[in-house]
């Protein structure tokens, strides 16, 4: 079991190489980056590909011991990978990304014994970086200059604000916010959503619709260390691993904070 040190050693680790590989997204900004549809309909691009390889070449450095679960390395979805893992997602977002967006990210994810241990989630658009061990921070600027601690803020009566995805914020989404109450929805892609949550922006994200572990392990990693997390709509905390969907999540809320309250508690209807 690692301490909360090693964790926040490791988690400021993974943030400099995210943004080592974000580095090598930037030099892909144009649309001449060469793309193809893969099976599942989403794009993947020539920049996905090589932010990969240099990930993979990094983190493989640093932790020689533990297998590397990524969205484009597929061989490696077969893996049963053990206690501890890493989760990779070399370019969240593409499609913003190919269409001269910002809002795209890379995220990187410890798993120990089924929990996200400790993230990072770099947006290279913005030279900006989060990350979380057993504490969190967040750097506005590539060099890492003006490091803030970022603080838990405490839950308000009642949810009034949603993040949902400008792509895929298809009804069942949104209209688990409108049963919920919620006042206010802002759209954005990626797993810049968990950001939004952890700077107080938004209380809960939710996805009813198909995602993946390496697309959503670095925000709960976040989250968790914030007094939030993701949680199934059972109210239970995801857990990471192979299993028999796979590496695809459930359908999941993200919540800022939940504090001592059970999370399916945050979940009623209003009014209820």
């Amino acid at each position: 079991m690692l301490s909360g040190a090693q964790r926040d050693r490791i988690a400021r680790q993974i943030a400099e190489i995210a943004a080592a590989a974000g580095d090598v997204l930037n030099c892909f900004r144009s649309d001449q980056c060469r793309r193809e549809m893969k099976a599942d309909g989403s794009p993947v691009s020539e920049a996905d590909l090589a932010a990969e390889a240099e990930l993979k070449r990094l983190l493989s450095a640093a932790f020689p011991d533990l297998p590397i679960i990524s969205e484009e390395n597929t061989a490696s979805h077969d893996l049963a990978p053990g206690a501890g893992f890493l989760l990779v997602d070399p370019l969240d977002g593409t499609r913003s990304f190919l269409d001269g967006g910002k809002d795209f990210c890379i995220l990187v994810a410890l798993i120990e014994n089924a929990v996200p241990v400790a993230g990072a989630i770099h947006a290279p658009a913005e030279g900006a970086s989060w990350w979380a061990g057993a504490s969190a921070w967040r750097s506005r600027d590539r060099a890492f200059a003006g490091v803030e601690t970022l603080k838990p803020a405490p839950l308000r009566p009642g949810l009034r604000r949603a993040v949902v995805s400008r792509h895929h914020a298809e009804g069942a989404s949104l209209d688990f916010c409108a049963r919920l109450g919620i006042g206010s929805v802002r759209h954005e892609n990626s797993a810049l959503k968990f950001v939004r949550l952890a700077q107080d922006e938004a209380d809960l994200y939710p996805r009813l619709g198909r995602t993946m572990q390496w697309d959503i392990a670095a925000g709960d990693a976040l989250l968790r260390s914030l007094g939030g997390g993701i949680y199934d709509l059972a109210g239970n905390a995801l857990r990471y691993g192979p299993r028999s969907a796979g590496w695809a999540n459930p359908d999941f809320v993200a919540f800022r904070c939940v504090q001592d309250r059970p999370a399916d508690s945050l979940m009623a209807p209003a009014g209820a």
